[in-house]
C-alpha cells in the first residue's frame, strides 16, 4: 500500500513537473511568437519615410532661396526642425531586432544623424552667406544706375564695363577662374584710380559679389551632394533585412506554439475522455446509492406521515383486528366519542351501538366488507355520556400477505352540524328570509297539494293574491328597515286570521298568497279575505310612527278559473290589480272581462313595439284660429296610431302606454322631425306656413337634451325656428323648476315659442309662472267645456285670461265647440281658438289644402 502511495506521488510529481516545463516553454514560444509587432514596425517604416521626406524638402528649399524664388527661411527651418525630430525617432529602434542586427542599425543611425548634423551646420552657413551676397545683388545695380546717370563725372568706360560683366558672373556664377582673375584685377585697378572716390560704394558691394559667389554656389552644391541619402538609403535596407529575419523567426515560434498546443489538445480531448467515463461510473453508482437512500427516506416519511395523519387528523379512526377487537384509536376518537384509549382497546365497537340500526343493517354492512373489502355510509351512534350523534363512517380492511383481512381500519365524522345546516338550507330554500313565510317554491308545493286534495274531494280551492297599498312611499320616505318591519307585522297578523290548514306565503316583495283548501262555497274565500283586508289595514307602530298600510286582493277559485297553479296564480293578479283601479283596501273576484281587458292592453302594448319603424305612427293637423278674424294663425301636431289591424287608435290609449315602457322619447324626437320635415316640404311648394305646436312628455323633458336635438333638426331641414311651438303642461314644469327654468331660456335664445298646455289644472304657484320665459297660455278643455252653465269654471277661464295678458302671455282656447263659448272667450279677451267649432285634427295633406286655400284668399 505504501509503495503504491508512493508511487503514485511520484506519478503525480512527473505530471506537476511537465505541466511547469510545458508552461514555461508555451510561454517563451507565446513571447517570441507575438514579438514582431506590425504597428512599430509600420511606425518606424514610416518614420523612415518622413526623413527622406524632410531631407528632400529641404534641398529644394535651399535651391530656391539660391535661385532667388524664397524670399525668407521659414520652410528651412521647418524641415530642419522635422529632420532633427525624426532622427530622435529612428533613433528608437523597435523591441525586436536581434542584439546584432540592433548594434549594427544603431551605428547606421547615429551616422545618418551625424551626415545630417553637417548638413544643418552648411545650411546655416548658406544662409548667412546668401542673404549678405543678395543684399549686395540688390543694391549694386541700383547704385550703379545712378552713378551713371550723374551729368557731370569723370567717365571710365572701363567701369561701365566692369560692372555689366560683374552682374552677369552674379547672375550665372559660373564663369572660369580666368575671368574671375580678371574681374578681380580689374576691380583693383579701379579702387586706385583717381577720382573714384564716388565709385567706393559701388566697389564695395562688387567685391563682396565676387567673394560671396563662389562662396554660397559651393555651398548649395555641398548642401545638395550631402551624404544624408545614402546614410538614410544604407538605414533602411539594413532594417528591412533586419525586419524579414524577426518575422522569420516569429513565425517559426509560432509553428512550434501551433504543434504544441494541438499536442495538449490532444491530450485534453484524452483526459476529458477518460474523465467523463470515470463521471459516468460514479454518476451510476452514486445515481444507485441516491434510489436506495431515498426509498428508505420514503418509507421512513411514510411512516411518519401515517403516524401524524392518524395522530392529527380531525376525523375519528380506529384500527381494529380480524376478529373486530379496537387495538388503536386517536385523539379525534376520544374527542367525538369521550372514551379514552384505555377503555376501548380490546373491546368491539359495539360499545358505540345507538341501538336505531337494527340487525339487518350491521348484516349488510359485514356483506359488503367481505365482497368489496370496503364500506362507508350514515350511522348512528352513542358517545360516553349516552349522547346519539350521526356520523359517516368508511371500513376498509386490511388484506395480509395470505390474501386474508387482517385488520379493519374505520374512518368516521361527526356530521351533526352538517344535518343542522342542511335543515337550515332546507328552510331557507322553501320559506322567506325575512317573514319565515312559505316562499314561491314551497307555495308552488302547497298549491298543487291543495289541486290534489280538491280533486279527490270534488271541493272548490281558492287563491287570494293580496298586495299591500302604496308600500313603496313607505320605502321611499321611511327606509327599507321600516318596509322589512311593516311585512313582518302584516305576515304575522294574516297567520293569526287564517286556519292551521290554510297556507300564507310571500310570494315578493309586497306580494302575498293565500292558498285555501277544500273550500265549501266561493263566498268562504270572500270571507276569509275580508277578515284579512281589516286585519292588514289595522295601525302600524312603524318607527315611532302611526301608519295605516291597506290592501288590495284577488281571488280566482278552483276550478272555475283554472285548473293550474300558474293559471290560478296569474288570474289572482289580474283580479289584485282590479281592485286596486276600484280604489283599494277591496277585493275582487276575477271574471272573464278582466282577463279580456288585461290581455287586449298587454297584445296593444306589445304591437307598440316596432311602430315607429313599422311606419304607422302619423301626426294629424288642428288649426289655431284668431279670436277676431277667424283667420288661421298656427296649428297643433297631434300623433295618431294607426294599427294595422284596428286602425286608427286615439292617443289616450297608446300614449300612457308609450311612457311607461320608454317609447316616448323615440316617438316624440320622431314628432318634431316629422313636423320640421312637413314644414319644409310646404315651404317649398309655395305655401304660407303657419307656427305647429308639438306636445312634450315629461319623459323626454326630463331625459333628452332638447334644444340640442330641436337645433339639430331645425338646422338638417334649414327651417326658422319661429315656425316650430313646445307645448309643455305646467305639471311638468314644476317637476323640476330650476332645470326648466334654464331649458326655457335656452329656447327662448334659439327664438323657439313655448306655451304651457292645460293651464289650470296642476298645483303649481302662480308665482313660478314669471320665472317661465313662455310667450302662451293653453286653457284646459274642461273650462271651456263648461262655459253656457255660468259657474266657477267660467269665472276660472277669464280669470286666467286676465292673469296671462297682465303677463304679456297670448292666451288660447282649447276645445271650442260652439258659439256660445267661442263669444264668451272673445268678449273676455281670449286671444286664439282651438275646437272642433274651427276644424278637427286631419291629416298633412287636408291641412295644406287649407294652407293653400287660406293663401288664396289672403291673395
Amino acid at each position: 500500500m505504501k509503495a503504491w502511495l508512493a508511487g503514485l506521488r511520484a506519478r503525480r510529481s512527473w505530471k506537476f513537473m511537465l505541466v511547469a516545463v510545458l508552461t514555461a516553454l508555451l510561454t517563451w514560444l507565446f513571447v517570441k511568437a507575438g514579438e514582431v509587432s506590425p504597428g512599430s514596425h509600420d511606425a518606424y517604416t514610416q518614420q523612415l519615410r518622413l526623413f527622406q521626406q524632410y531631407d528632400a524638402e529641404l534641398n529644394s528649399r535651399v535651391v530656391a532661396s539660391y535661385s532667388g524664388l524664397v524670399q525668407n527661411y521659414d520652410a528651412t527651418a521647418h524641415y530642419l526642425a522635422r529632420l532633427r525630430q525624426s532622427g530622435e525617432a529612428l533613433a528608437e529602434l523597435p523591441p525586436w531586432i536581434e542584439s546584432g542586427a540592433r548594434q549594427q542599425l544603431a551605428a547606421e543611425v547615429r551616422a545618418l544623424v551625424e551626415a545630417q548634423q553637417e548638413k544643418a551646420r552648411d545650411v546655416d552657413r548658406f544662409q548667412r552667406a546668401n542673404a549678405v551676397l543678395r543684399n549686395s545683388m540688390l543694391y549694386l545695380p541700383q547704385a550703379a544706375d545712378a552713378l551713371l546717370a550723374r551729368p557731370v563725372w569723370p567717365h571710365y568706360d572701363a567701369f561701365e564695363d566692369f560692372i555689366r560683366r560683374l552682374i552677369g558672373f552674379g547672375l550665372t556664377r559660373t564663369l572660369d577662374d580666368p575671368e574671375r582673375a580678371r574681374l578681380r584685377n580689374e576691380l583693383l585697378r579701379l579702387r586706385q584710380a583717381r577720382g573714384t572716390v564716388d565709385m567706393q560704394p559701388v566697389l564695395v558691394h562688387a567685391a563682396i559679389i565676387m567673394e560671396r559667389g563662389p562662396e554660397v554656389g559651393h555651398l548649395v552644391e555641398r548642401i545638395v551632394r550631402a551624404p544624408t541619402a545614402g546614410r538614410h538609403e544604407k538605414l533602411t535596407h539594413g532594417y528591412l533585412a533586419a525586419y524579414q529575419t524577426a518575422v522569420a523567426d516569429a513565425t517559426y515560434h509560432r509553428t512550434l506554439l501551433y504543434a504544441i498546443a494541438m499536442l495538449l489538445v490532444g491530450y485534453a480531448l484524452y483526459a476529458l475522455f477518460r474523465i467523463e467515463r470515470d463521471r459516468r461510473a460514479l454518476l451510476l453508482a452514486h445515481a444507485d446509492l441516491a434510489e436506495r437512500y431515498e426509498a428508505q427516506r420514503r418509507a421512513e416519511a411514510e411512516l411518519r406521515l401515517y403516524g401524524t395523519v392518524f395522530t392529527h387528523a380531525a376525523e375519528g379512526m380506529t384500527i381494529t383486528d380480524g376478529e373486530s377487537r379496537i387495538v388503536a384509536v386517536n385523539p379525534a376518537f376520544c374527542a367525538i366519542t369521550g372514551y379514552t384509549p384505555a377503555e376501548v382497546i380490546g373491546r368491539t365497537p359495539a360499545v358505540l351501538n345507538s341501538g336505531r340500526q337494527d340487525e339487518a343493517f350491521y348484516r349488510e354492512m359485514w356483506r359488503s366488507l367481505k365482497e368489496t373489502g370496503q364500506w362507508q355510509g350514515e350511522i348512528w351512534n352513542r358517545r360516553k355520556d349516552g349522547g346519539i350523534f350521526p356520523e359517516w363512517l368508511s371500513i376498509a380492511a386490511v388484506i395480509d400477505e395470505q390474501g386474508e383481512s387482517g385488520h379493519y381500519i374505520g374512518v368516521f365524522t361527526d356530521i351533526s352540524e352538517r344535518k343542522q345546516s342542511e335543515a337550515r338550507i332546507h328552510h331557507l330554500a322553501h320559506h322567506d328570509a325575512l317573514t319565515g313565510l312559505p316562499n314561491r317554491l314551497l307555495l308552488e308545493d302547497r298549491i298543487g297539494q291543495a289541486l290534489l286534495n280538491s280533486k279527490r274531494s270534488q271541493r272548490q280551492m281558492g287563491i287570494i293574491f293580496i298586495d299591500l297599498d302604496r308600500f313603496k312611499n313607505i320605502n321611499d320616505t321611511l327606509g327599507h328597515a321600516v318596509g322589512d318591519d311593516l311585512l313582518v307585522q302584516a305576515a304575522e297578523r294574516g297567520l293569526r286570521v287564517l286556519r292551521e290548514t290554510d297556507t300564507l306565503c310571500r310570494q315578493g316583495g309586497d306580494e302575498f298568497v293565500v292558498v285555501l283548501p277544500e273550500l265549501e262555497n266561493r263566498q268562504d274565500a270572500a270571507h276569509v279575505c275580508g277578515k284579512l283586508l281589516a286585519a292588514l289595514c289595522q295601525p302600524y307602530l312603524l318607527a315611532g310612527h302611526e301608519l295605516t298600510v291597506s290592501g288590495s286582493a284577488g281571488i280566482a277559485i278552483y276550478p272555475e278559473d283554472g285548473e293550474t297553479a300558474s293559471e290560478l296564480l296569474r288570474k289572482a293578479d289580474a283580479a289584485m290589480y282590479r281592485a286596486k283601479e276600484e280604489g283599494r283596501n277591496t277585493f275582487c273576484y276575477f271574471s272573464a272581462e278582466i282577463s279580456t281587458a288585461t290581455l287586449g292592453e298587454l297584445l296593444l302594448e306589445n304591437d307598440l313595439f316596432g311602430a315607429l319603424e313599422r311606419g304607422e305612427l302619423l301626426l294629424h293637423y288642428q288649426p289655431k284660429v284668431d279670436a277676431a278674424s277667424g283667420e288661421i294663425v298656427a296649428a297643433e301636431a297631434l300623433m295618431r296610431w294607426h294599427h294595422r289591424e284596428r286602425g286608427l287608435i286615439s292617443p289616450e290609449q297608446f300614449i300612457p302606454l308609450a311612457e311607461e315602457n320608454g317609447l316616448i322619447n323615440a316617438f316624440g324626437e320622431w314628432a318634431i322631425r316629422a313636423v320640421c320635415a312637413q314644414q319644409r316640404a310646404w315651404l317649398d311648394a309655395g305655401l304660407l306656413v303657419v307656427p305647429v305646436a308639438v306636445n312634450i312628455s315629461a319623459h323626454q323633458f326630463a331625459q333628452q337634451d332638447l334644444p340640442n336635438m330641436l337645433a339639430h333638426a331645425l338646422a338638417e331641414y334649414g327651417l326658422p325656428p319661429q315656425l316650430l311651438e313646445l307645448e309643455l303642461t305646467e305639471s311638468l314644469l314644476m317637476r323640476n323648476s330650476a332645470r326648466a327654468a334654464a331649458v326655457l331660456q335656452t329656447l327662448r335664445r334659439m327664438h323657439v315659442q313655448v306655451a304651457i298646455d292645460d293651464f289650470g289644472t296642476g298645483y303649481s304657484s302662480l308665482s313660478y309662472l314669471r320665472q317661465f320665459p313662455v310667450q302662451s297660455l293653453k286653457i284646459d278643455r274642461s273650462f271651456v267645456c263648461q262655459i253656457g252653465e255660468h259657474g266657477e269654471p267660467v269665472r276660472l277661464a277669464s280669470a286666467i285670461i286676465a292673469m296671462a295678458h297682465e303677463l304679456d302671455l297670448t292666451v288660447i282656447a282649447e276645445g271650442v265647440e260652439n258659439e256660445i263659448q267661442a263669444r264668451y272667450l272673445a268678449e273676455h279677451g281670449c286671444d286664439q281658438f282651438q275646437g272642433y267649432l274651427y276644424g278637427r285634427p286631419q291629416t298633412a295633406a287636408a291641412f295644406g289644402a287649407l294652407l293653400a286655400e287660406r293663401q288664396l284668399v289672403s291673395a
